[in-house]
């Protein structure tokens, strides 16, 4: 594997520092942002962007909906000493401290291949990735794919993916236990791009009452249940965090509100509540209501207008978010929003361990 040590270039490491922080940033500044020492990644979004020659430079092939001037780039900073490298066997990319391995590949398609073996591929490639730099357990993972909603082989691309990801999945010793948050989300150009979080010791699972576990899905909905969680909480020395998968407008396992955005975008948001709630109650966050969240990722359908979407959230949330507005095809086709969200909590003094 090829590295790249960052130990040295970074003051003020504590071992009691989160492990990363995440903001929203502007996009214009990525060069300034690149020349600091402390960049884990940075992920931007949209189709033709310049390229750019660096390893933590992520592009997510889906246009970013303007509700201001400004575009946006993701950027994953860490206090703690890290490294970069590149598993060249595998084709990832990697950024990891101590405690975590953040990594990403990117495969084109070969037209041989289907979705369901390049996507067990993948997951395979991640495992091996993880196991050999000593990161056993996912926290969450991201998962872009072109065309989603075509068919092959007789059978839509989202579900091969999900049956993909489930046959490498089911191999693991007690998976389903250790399923985390996802997005899966559908890109109309580019290669398939799926980026993940790991570490050493492994997060809980968290499920939201109002909705059917996404494993736990009938077999209508694909081959095999999508293998993820609602949420993945992890409690860091000085933090929890809190990843809340993409969560649309399902109750139970059926779809709601077809053909109405603004009222699909209300349940979405009711079910993020519940989950919440949920957390707070069987984990004791603190936090209350969506206000509360540190980061919002929204995913809109094409064709869907953004701009009632964004005032409905301003007038809900009360600016009081960072959020972003991707359009994307969502997995199932009636639905027309998607909201991914991030939370971060400081443990106070008094409960820290040492």
């Amino acid at each position: 594997m090829e590295v790249i040590n960052h130990n040295k270039e970074i003051s003020n490491t504590s071992i009691s520092s989160p492990p990363f922080e995440i903001s929203y940033e502007n996009l214009a500044d990525i060069k300034d942002i690149l020349s600091e020492q402390n960049i884990l990644c940075a992920i931007r979004f949209g189709d033709y962007l310049t390229s750019i020659d660096d390893p933590r430079v992520i592009t997510v092939n889906l246009p970013e909906l303007q509700v201001s001037q400004l575009s946006t780039v993701e950027v994953w900073r860490t206090t703690q000493k890290f490294e970069t490298g590149y598993d060249k066997e595998r084709g990832i990319w990697y950024s990891r401290t101590d405690s975590i391995l953040f990594g990403y590949l990117q495969i084109e398609e070969d037209n041989i291949s289907s979705l369901n073996e390049i996507t067990y591929r993948i997951y395979r490639s991640i495992i091996e990735c993880q196991q050999n730099l000593n990161y056993p357990y996912l926290l969450r993972t991201w998962n872009y794919l072109p065309h989603i909603h075509n068919e092959e082989e007789g059978l839509e691309r989202y579900r091969a993916f999900c049956l993909g990801r489930h046959r490498i999945l089911e191999t693991l010793p007690n998976f389903e236990r250790f399923l985390v948050a996802a997005t899966a989300m559908g890109t109309s150009t580019g290669k398939i791009l799926v980026y993940f979080l790991a570490t050493t010791s492994p997060g809980e699972r968290v499920e939201n009452p109002r909705q059917v576990s996404a494993f736990r899905y009938p077999f209508y909905y694909a081959p095999r249940s999508p293998s993820f969680s609602r949420a993945t909480l992890k409690k860091w020395h000085s933090e929890i965090h809190f990843y809340i998968s993409g969560t649309a407008s399902i109750i139970g396992h059926e779809t709601k509100h077809i053909g109405k955005p603004l009222t699909q975008l209300e349940e979405t948001l009711n079910n993020l509540a519940a989950l919440i709630k949920n957390a707070n109650q069987s984990h004791q966050l603190r936090i209350k209501n969506l206000q509360e969240l540190s980061l919002l990722k929204i995913y809109i359908r094409q064709g869907i207008e953004v701009g009632p979407i964004a005032q409905y959230l301003k007038e809900t949330l009360r600016n009081t978010v960072p959020t972003i507005f991707l359009q994307g095809d969502i997995c199932r086709e009636e639905l027309l929003v998607e909201i991914e969200a991030f939370y971060r909590e400081q443990i106070k003094i008094s409960e820290l361990t040492y």
